[in-house]
């Protein structure tokens, strides 16, 4: 039995190619994975609980209610596109809502922090000045008090301003800052950071209170580039594509 994470699955039913893999995936996993840590953008984009309908979003509450109720512990953080899931949903899959950031520990001896990544890019001023916003519970309750068709709309224009936004911005920018990355760790004690956000699946050596760490990067499934996390109960790593 095993411990997974993923992250950047931006599940939509404009790409039903990736919606299929990744409720497969969930079948492929379910008599392994005691543990399902999904860490952010699980959704490419989210209007309130009460939009899983009008997104066609059923699919995927049905297929992770039943890992979940096939003994599987799911956990899933917010990410920069998913950030007003709430209880209502958690509640319906079965799920625990885990907080940005977190840490963890495994096979009681490895202490793991976990995040959705996109605090880590202190560059992009922007992006960070857009995440102060949107994170404020006043914000929050304001456009989860409009109506769900005005909501939609808004979201759709988010997230083309956003893909507009990165055609701009070098990859550099959008990527971690590695004083932030070793900041964050030393803040938590740890030696291990798992994260995603950044689309740059890999695996980075951060020098952490003078001792190697290891940062683990994620990968995005609607460019193909799915890699998860697998941890067996020897507590060995192993980032490799999700295959179905």
């Amino acid at each position: 039995m095993a411990t997974y994470f993923l992250s950047d699955t931006h599940l939509t039913t404009e790409q039903p190619e990736v919606y299929d893999k990744f409720i497969r995936y969930l079948g492929v996993i379910q008599d392994d994975a005691d543990e399902l840590y999904i860490l952010g953008d699980l959704f490419d984009y989210w209007i309130g609980d009460d939009g899983v309908g009008l997104l066609g979003h059923s699919p995927a509450v049905e297929a992770l209610a039943s890992i979940s109720a096939s003994g599987t512990k799911v956990a899933v953080m917010h990410g920069n596109r998913d950030f007003l899931i709430g209880q209502e949903f958690i509640g319906q899959i079965g799920a625990s809502l885990l907080s940005d950031p977190s840490t963890i520990v495994l096979n009681d001896h490895q202490t793991v922090l976990l995040m959705h990544g996109d605090s880590l890019c202190t560059d992009d001023v922007a992006h960070q000045r857009y995440r102060r916003t949107v994170l404020t519970p006043e914000w929050q309750e304001a456009i989860l008090a409009s109506p769900v068709l005005d909501r939609l709309t808004r979201a759709k224009d988010m997230r083309a301003t956003s893909e507009q936004n990165k055609q701009t911005k070098s990859m550099s920018l959008m990527d971690v800052n590695e004083s932030a990355v070793v900041q964050a760790m030393e803040e938590h004690q740890v030696n291990i950071l798992i994260h995603g956000h950044t689309h740059r699946p890999g695996i980075h050596k951060p020098i952490v209170n003078g001792i190697e760490g290891r940062r683990y990067v994620l990968g995005d499934w609607g460019r193909e580039n799915d890699a998860v996390i697998r941890v067996d109960s020897s507590g060995e790593f192993d980032l490799h594509h999700a295959v179905v």
